[in-house]
C-alpha cells in the first residue's frame, strides 16, 4: 500500500477506556489519525498504547521525530530512563526544525536527570539552548542547566586559546644590553629579542564532590594546562619547544559558608609539578584560602592568600618558597555593567640566583552593561612594580638590583549570539610595556588572543 495512504490495524485500541468503545473488528486508520492518538493515548496515561501506536508511524518513516518523540515520552512514563533518552536522542537527530529539537533536547536532559546521570543531563541542556524559541525559553534552560551542575557531583572545566603575538619569548625591543651604573655596553643574541609567533593554550580541569552539607563542600581537583610556542621565524639557539611549558596539578578544596550566607570560604591544597621545555621545572605544594564576602547586592569584596614551597628539579639550586596575596572589589552598576578592582602581591624567597623577588600588581576593569553591535565588551587596565634586590647579568652585580616596572591593558569582545552549546568565542586584544634598568627587560608586546569559554 501507499506510504502515506498506509492503514494500521488497531484491534489494541479496545485496551483505551476514555473514548473508544471495544471493537469487534479491526479500525484502519491514517497516519495522522495515528500521529493524534498516540498524543491523546500519552496525555490519558496509556504509555503502552501510545508507544504501540508509534510503532506504526516509525514503520512509514523511521526517521519520523514525532514517533521518536511520542516513544520516548511513552517510556519515560513507564519509568525506563535509560531506554527514553534513547528515544529522545533520535527525536533530535531526526527533528525537522528548531521547536522539535528543542523539545526533544529538553526531554533527554529531564529523563537523564531522572535517571541520575547529571552529565548526561547538563549535555542535552547545552543542546536545548541551542534551539530555545525565544529569550524566555532560553533563560529557562540555562537556569535548569544552572540546577542541575549544582546537584552533580562531577564536573568539568575547559579552556582554549590561540595567541598571535609580537613577542613569544619576552624578549627585548633594542639588540643592547644596558645596565643603569654600569659603563658596559653589552649585545642581546637574536634569541633574547622580541620575536613573533603563536601561543596556544589549552586547559582542562575536573572536579568530585566527595562530600557535603549545610554550609560545607569538599571536592577533589585535577588540572592541566599546556601552552606551546610556534617561532615564526626561529633563530638559532631557540625553539618554540624551549618556550613551551605545562602544569599538572591535584587539590582539594573546602567551601565553607560563613557567619552569614552572605560569607563564603575557600580552602585549598594542592600538589604539582611544572615543565618547561619539556623538562621538569619544579615540584610545588600550596596551601591557599580565600573570603568572598557580599557587601550588599551590587557590591562584592574578595581577599586571601597562599603560600607555595617550590622544589627546583633542573639542577639549579633554586627551592624557593612563594607567599601570594590579593583583594578585589567588584561592584554591579545600575545599568547592568560591573567595574572591578584587584590588587595583588607576592614574594618569592630563594637562594637561587636571580629567583628572589617582590612584586605589586594593581588591576581595573569595566564590563559594559549593554553590547556593542554583537559583542560584550571588557576593558582592563593595570600597573605592576617588579623588584629584585639582587641580581646577576653575568659576572655583573647589578647595582640596586632589578627594578622593572610595567603597563597593561586589553579589551575582550565575547560574541554570545554565536555560541555553540553555550561556548561562546571571545577576541581579547593586550597590549604591555615593561621598563628596567636592564635593557633586556624594556620588552613590549602586542597580541591578539582567539578563546572560547563557556557562558555560564
Amino acid at each position: 500500500m501507499a506510504r502515506r495512504d498506509m492503514r494500521l490495524a488497531c484491534a489494541f485500541l479496545a485496551l483505551t477506556s476514555c473514548s473508544l468503545a471495544a471493537l469487534a473488528e479491526p479500525v484502519r486508520l491514517s497516519l495522522t489519525q495515528t500521529d493524534a492518538l498516540a498524543g491523546q493515548a500519552l496525555a490519558a496515561g496509556q504509555p503502552r498504547l501510545a508507544y504501540d501506536l508509534s510503532k506504526g508511524l516509525l514503520a512509514a518513516d523511521k526517521r519520523n521525530p514525532r514517533a521518536h518523540y511520542y516513544q520516548a515520552l511513552a517510556l519515560a512514563q513507564a519509568h525506563a530512563y535509560g531506554a527514553a533518552q534513547k528515544k529522545a536522542a533520535l527525536a533530535y537527530w531526526h527533528a525537522e526544525n528548531d521547536d522539535q529539537r528543542y523539545q526533544a533536547a529538553n526531554l533527554a536532559a529531564q529523563v537523564s536527570f531522572a535517571d541520575a546521570r547529571l552529565t548526561g543531563s547538563q549535555f542535552w541542556l547545552r543542546r536545548a539552548v541551542d534551539h530555545a524559541p525565544d529569550a524566555v525559553a532560553r533563560s529557562e534552560t540555562v537556569s535548569a542547566f544552572q540546577t542541575v551542575r549544582a546537584r552533580n557531583p562531577l564536573r568539568f572545566d575547559f579552556k582554549f586559546s590561540v595567541t598571535p603575538s609580537d613577542n613569544v619569548n619576552n624578549g627585548a625591543n633594542s639588540p643592547l644590553n644596558i645596565i643603569d651604573g654600569v659603563p658596559v655596553l653589552g649585545a642581546l643574541s637574536p634569541s633574547a629579542q622580541a620575536l613573533s609567533g603563536l601561543i596556544t593554550t589549552a586547559q582542562a580541569a575536573v572536579s568530585y564532590r566527595v562530600a557535603q552539607s549545610a554550609g560545607r563542600e569538599t571536592r577533589l581537583r585535577g588540572r592541566i594546562n599546556a601552552r606551546r610556542v610556534d617561532i615564526s621565524d626561529p633563530v638559532v639557539g631557540l625553539s618554540g619547544e624551549d618556550l613551551s611549558s605545562t602544569v599538572a596539578e591535584l587539590g582539594v578544596s573546602q567551601y565553607l559558608r560563613g557567619s552569614s550566607e552572605a560569607v563564603t570560604w575557600k580552602l585549598d591544597l594542592d600538589v604539582g609539578r611544572v615543565w618547561y621545555g619539556g623538562d621538569p621545572l619544579y615540584d610545588f605544594a600550596r596551601l591557599g584560602a580565600a573570603r568572598h564576602q557580599r557587601l550588599s547586592e551590587r557590591v562584592l569584596l574578595s581577599f586571601g592568600g597562599s603560600l607555595e614551597d617550590q622544589q627546583d628539579q633542573a639542577s639549579r639550586n633554586a627551592d624557593s618558597t612563594v607567599a601570594a596575596g590579593f583583594a578585589g572589589l567588584g561592584v554591579m552598576l545600575a545599568g547592568g555593567g560591573q567595574i572591578g578592582f584587584r590588587v595583588q602581591y607576592r614574594n618569592t624567597d630563594s637562594d637561587g640566583v636571580n629567583r628572589a623577588s617582590e612584586q605589586w600588581t594593581g588591576i581595573a576593569s569595566y564590563q559594559m552593561g549593554r553590547d556593542i553591535g554583537p559583542a560584550s565588551l571588557e576593558f582592563s587596565l593595570g600597573v605592576s612594580q617588579l623588584d629584585y634586590n639582587s641580581y646577576q647579568v653575568g659576572i655583573i652585580a647589578v647595582p640596586g638590583g632589578r627594578d622593572d616596572q610595567s603597563v597593561f591593558g586589553g579589551v575582550t569582545a565575547t560574541f554570545k549570539d554565536w555560541g555553540y552549546m553555550g561556548f561562546v568565542p571571545t577576541v581579547t586584544v593586550t597590549s604591555e610595556r615593561s621598563s628596567s634598568n636592564i635593557s633586556r627587560f624594556d620588552v613590549e608586546e602586542t597580541s591578539i588572543t582567539l578563546g572560547i569559554r563557556s557562558e555560564f
